[in-house]
């Protein structure tokens, strides 16, 4: 099998994060290619998250959003590949010293990020994360569920 390398995005990429994403419906969300985190298999992308900065308060976390993998390359690990370098390779918001220990995500998805150490929140958790929560009139039927990363409570 061909090896899976993981990069930055560039602004070339633009086209092939778009085509990735418009297969899940998803779009960018006033995201650049610049943004994303790819995964790249003999030359062609198959897989792309885009870890985006959010607030909490006073306090800032990281929110993997825009996360898609090619339907013909599920399964292969390159989900898995994608949010390992996000958790080992970037850094804390609050300080720039230190690694990532916190991370969030919103997905129809739970049990591929329970399998990486991702513990499910309660719905309410979401109003205090993501201030568009607060307003949606879709939130009693939320299909997303929220999840948290902890470097403490890394069990992959």
């Amino acid at each position: 099998m061909t090896e899976i390398q993981i990069r930055k995005a560039e602004k070339k990429d633009l086209l092939s994060i778009q085509r990735l994403l418009s297969t899940y419906f998803l779009d960018m969300e006033n995201l650049g290619p610049e943004d994303f985190i790819l995964a790249e298999m003999g030359g062609k992308i198959t897989g792309c998250a885009a870890p985006v900065r959010g607030t909490y308060g006073d306090r800032n976390f990281l929110e993997i959003h825009s996360i898609a993998v090619h339907p013909n390359f599920r399964g292969k690990g390159i989900g898995k590949r994608l949010i390992d370098y996000i958790i080992n390779t970037l850094k804390d918001p609050d300080n720039s010293d230190n690694p990532v220990c916190e991370l969030y995500v919103r997905t129809g998805s739970p049990g591929f990020f329970e399998k990486l150490g991702f513990i499910r929140l309660p719905d309410t958790d979401k109003l205090h994360l993501w201030a568009e929560c607060k307003n949606c009139e879709h939130f009693e039927g939320c299909t997303q569920h929220a999840m948290k990363y902890s470097k403490s409570m890394n069990y992959h």
